[in-house]
């Protein structure tokens, strides 16, 4: 048992009742009493005889359901000797059983459209599913089979365990990828709170199989686990196959509870981290709160919302806007299910910047929250955009689910997720005063400064640096490749004894699938200035979205610095000839609208987003900032400031630097090339008139689309846009340009991008590809599926499944709107670089001799046409595909073109189009690691050109 944990037994819900003695009557439901939920989630909540808690909603605007399961076990529930088990059981839950191979159940949600993820928190691990609604019953089956018979044994523990190793590898490896566990043992004592969920190397090698299987004994019963099933279903279809499936298996022991109580806080308390892959310090200050449940949760979360949730509070204005101490100020609340965190801090300008200036000013704000309290206009400001928030949280059944289930597990009540908004608007002044000056106080508080030291600043600055990481975290892993099986885990508890049920079936019950519907309709109106306006009419939620999207991308640049057209648009955003950049996100905030705007290689978009009430004045913004956005240099030079710390930090992750390399070696003097926002050296060229000019030439109706979507009618949306639209005008004529070819294609290279010092390497293999309009475009999804785009795919199977070199590989076809290409995607442990390069080479060249055929083409097609509604689930979802038709003017039945060619795809037809479409004897190979220890294994694959970081 895990140290400071008795065996008290968990709550049971009243429903249990219905059960007295343990069995219910012959005439009696397999279920106890259901309770209804009334409110925005009229969902249905009963307990099965085994204590299994079932949640269902009806939701039937998309035929599709999500399905998660809930297991109360997450990582404050491990040994403190053996971290990481809750961790390594969101992959060995999906190593399959007696009767599933490691790879089925991935396979049969793919397979009928679906997918199928899980996550590990400090408190549960959650298993999540979305496919088509019919498949219901299947799903079930194969959650209810993996709670009873789970199959551990030593081979899929081994490489399970080396999967991990590589996931935290790649943690390590990025910047300030050490901080967060390091700020978790500082602030928590002796709660098992104060290690992270991705887990202890040393441990998990440690550790034996049979120790792993009494934590599945211990944890993964069906009375520590909550069913959530929301989609196009019935309420008492969900009870009934949630009875069948699970019904059977036995109730287990309770598990054991952490009841280790954190010592309260003496005295303020203070630490410093220097990361050595950190370009800037980040400072702040980390208070010990209440649990998610306490009555002062919410309070608190408000209070932390107006100290730092946005560009109008009183850090981002002190910090940024006053004082010019730091790039960002910002402040939340985290709440986990035994403790609370209140975290404020700020992001510096520079290695050097006053640490100790923003700390004060951090102080500053709590001490005056508590003294003073909020103003009537703050405490209004952060209810509408909670408000916004609980609205959001009901756009997608996914979200839906995960609402109900963190009320039902984590706050303890399900009813929960629909009394947010009657307590967000319960909350008064006084309270927010009232829980700052209890909870906000120096005592519990400790102060963070997370400095690089001058060696890695420096080294930062010139992106030069290594990754950090304990030497158990860089050492080669102990186990060996993947044994056929191995020591099983002996097994214990009820669920050893249990016999499953004839009426189950050897294998999983699928249903026939169902052919997509299409509905992919926009009511359209042309202005008289030439602005198309598409309505996509929805009025499931009181949400509506607005999005100008814009013609004109970065390749229009021109011999403007690259990143200009995107740097233009984030100036849009930053003040108008009307509103200077303060007012402009007060006023936004104020009322929870949402604002952003950007800029891609081929195209952009100005997005506004509110909820119903709010449609009118967000579609006025956005009118205004497209109309007459101010372009103040000021402004400018406080963005560019903010971006280039920003892509300090980004240009230091080794995928970015993957990234970055391989577009510029695959695409030459090709826009894409580069990135469309820019490099740090792009920002520094950059000049505020220059940007103004391109908004002011480039961005005009006729070479724009406005689409409307959710809670609003076609008529009121196009009254609206004429109204603030309609008199927009731009002088002269929009002019075509000539986007420059591709570089010519070459023999297979590997450029090893020098990251002296890396504990891991990043991967990247590719060539170009086909665009949306070529005719082979549906065969290159179809196999870019097989070849690496799921769990199951051939490059994830070959080198994570079998040997664990990697957490993930994948890959596919990319479109764009100017050319497309061919990637795979990476990564590995140093010492196994030159095999893993050599892994993708052999599953590309296999792809070619053995191209997919019988099954593995038809599953492919089959996940693609039945995943296809889910992709339509919301109104934006449905604007963001007819945007793609209208931005490459592809035909209206494009996307019914699209699903015939996929679905009816041949054997003869995908061998073709894979010999087209991948060439082994023309592949670039990027790779971005230490080339002291892999450039020897590396020049045996390809010639070998060795180039700096940066």
């Amino acid at each position: 048992p895990a140290s400071g944990q008795d065996d008290r037994a968990g709550r049971i819900d009243d429903a249990l009742a219905h059960f007295a003695g343990g069995a219910a009557a012959d005439d009696a439901p397999p279920w106890g009493e259901v309770h209804r939920g009334e409110g925005r989630f009229a969902y249905e909540e009963t307990v099965l005889a085994n204590g299994l808690r079932v949640i269902s909603l009806e939701d039937h605007s998309t035929p599709i359901v999500a399905v998660q399961l809930w297991y109360h076990v997450g990582a404050k529930d491990e040994h403190p000797q053996r971290r990481g088990f809750a961790h390594l059981f969101e992959h060995m839950m999906f190593r399959g059983t007696d009767r599933l191979g490691p790879k089925d159940h991935f396979d049969y949600i793919r397979r009928t459209g679906g997918n199928a993820n899980a996550y590990t928190a400090f408190d549960q691990t959650v298993y999540v599913q979305e496919l088509p609604s019919e498949q219901l019953e299947m799903v079930l089956w194969l959650e209810a089979e993996r709670m009873a018979r789970l199959k551990i044994d030593e081979g899929g523990f081994a490489t399970e365990v080396k999967v991990v190793e590589e996931e935290r590898r790649m943690g390590l490896n990025a910047p300030y990828g050490d901080v967060a566990e390091k700020v978790l043992a500082a602030l928590f004592e002796v709660h098992p709170y104060r290690w992270s969920p991705i887990g202890s190397i040393a441990h998990l090698r440690a550790a034996t199989v049979d120790e792993i299987q009494a934590f599945w004994d211990r944890y993964y019963v069906p009375n520590n686990a909550t069913l959530v099933v929301v989609g196009d279903v019935r309420h008492e279809q969900v009870r009934e196959l949630a009875a069948k499936c699970f019904g059977w298996i036995p109730r287990c022991p309770e598990p054991p509870r952490v009841t280790l109580v954190e010592p309260e806080q003496d005295g303020l308390r203070s630490v410093t981290i220097k990361p050595e892959n950190g370009p800037v310090p980040i400072v702040g200050v980390a208070i010990k709160t209440v649990p998610a449940a306490h009555p002062d949760s919410l309070a608190l979360d408000m209070a932390l919302q107006i100290l730092g949730g946005g560009e109008s509070s009183r850090l981002y204005l002190e910090l940024v806007r006053r004082r010019d101490l730091a790039e960002a100020g910002l402040a939340a609340h985290l709440s986990l299910e035994q403790a609370g965190l209140a975290l404020a801090g700020g992001i510096l300008l520079n290695p050097f910047g006053d640490t100790g200036g923003v700390i004060d000013v951090i102080w500053e704000q709590i001490d005056l929250l508590a003294e003073q309290g909020v103003t009537d206009d703050e405490l209004d400001k952060v209810r509408r955009q909670m408000y916004r928030n609980d609205v959001t949280e009901s756009l997608t059944i996914a979200s839906k689910a995960n609402a109900l289930g963190n009320a039902a597990v984590i706050l303890g009540d399900t009813s929960r997720a629909n009394s947010f908004l009657e307590r967000v608007l319960a909350v008064t002044p006084d309270d927010i005063q009232r829980v700052a000056q209890q909870h906000l106080v120096r005592d519990r508080a400790t102060e963070i400064t997370v400095k690089p030291t001058l060696m890695s600043g420096l080294k930062s600055l010139l992106s030069l640096g290594g990754g950090g990481g304990d030497d158990e975290d860089a050492a080669p892993a102990d186990a060996g490749e993947e044994v056929e099986g191995g020591a099983r885990g002996t097994a214990g508890g009820p669920k050893a004894a249990a016999v499953r049920p004839e009426s189950l079936g050897e294998a999983p019950p699928v249903a026939p699938t169902r052919a997509a519907r299409l509905d992919l309709s926009g009511d359209e109106r042309v202005l008289a200035n030439g602005l198309k306006v598409v309505v996509v009419e929805n009025h499931e939620v009181p949400f509506v979205s607005v999005s100008l999207r814009l013609r004109p991308g970065a390749y229009t640049e021109g011999e403007l610095p690259t990143g200009s057209a995107a740097m233009a648009a984030a100036m849009i955003t930053r003040g108008t000839l009307l509103k200077d950049a303060e007012a402009l996100a007060a006023e936004l905030e104020a009322h929870g609208i949402s604002l952003s705007a950007d800029v891609d290689h081929d195209g952009g978009a100005v997005s506004m987003s509110s909820v119903r009430g709010e449609f009118e004045r967000s579609l006025q913004l956005l009118s205004e900032v497209v109309q007459l956005p101010a372009f103040d240099a000021d402004e400018f030079d406080t963005l560019r400031k903010q971006m280039m710390v920003g892509l300090a930090i980004s240009e230091k992750d080794p995928s970015t630097m993957a990234d970055r390399r391989f577009a510029a070696e695959l695409w030459g003097e090709h826009p894409y090339a580069h990135p469309a926002a820019g490099t740090s050296d792009d920002l520094a060229a950059l000049d505020v008139g220059p940007l103004a000019d391109w908004w002011a030439a480039r961005v005009r109706p006729e070479s724009t689309v406005l689409y409307v979507a959710g809670d609003v009618t076609p008529d009121e949306a196009w009254a609206l846009a004429e109204e603030t639209l309609g008199s927009w005008e731009v002088p002269g004529d929009s002019q075509d340009v000539r986007v420059p070819a591709a570089a010519p294609p070459g023999a297979t290279r590997i450029v090893l991008v020098d990251k002296p010092g890396a504990i891991q390497s990043e991967i990247r293999v590719g060539q170009e590809g086909p665009g949306r309009d070529d005719p082979l475009y549906p065969a290159s999804v179809v196999l870019g599926q097989v070849l690496g785009g799921g769990f199951n795919s051939r490059l994830n199977d070959e080198i994570r499944v079998q040997r664990g070199l990697t957490y993930g590989a994948g890959g596919g076809f990319v479109p764009g709107r100017f050319g497309g290409s061919f990637r795979v995607r990476t990564f590995t442990k140093t010492p196994t670089t030159a095999e893993t390069v050599q892994a993708v080479l052999d599953v590309i060249e296999g792809f070619r001799a053995a191209p997919p055929e019988g099954k593995e083409l038809s599953d492919a097609a089959a996940y693609l046409a039945g995943s296809f509604a889910g992709t339509l689930e919301t109104p934006q979802a449905v604007a963001g595909r007819l945007w793609t038709q209208e931005l490459l003017d592809l035909p209206d039945d494009y996307w019914q073109r699209y699903l015939e060619g996929i679905t009816s795809l041949t054997e003869e037809q995908a061998a073709a189009a894979a010999l087209r479409l991948v060439d082994p004897s023309r592949l670039l190979i990027v790779v971005v690691g230490d080339a002291a220890a892999c450039q020897a294994e590396l020049e045996a694959i390809a010639p070998v050109e060795v180039v700096p970081a940066g």
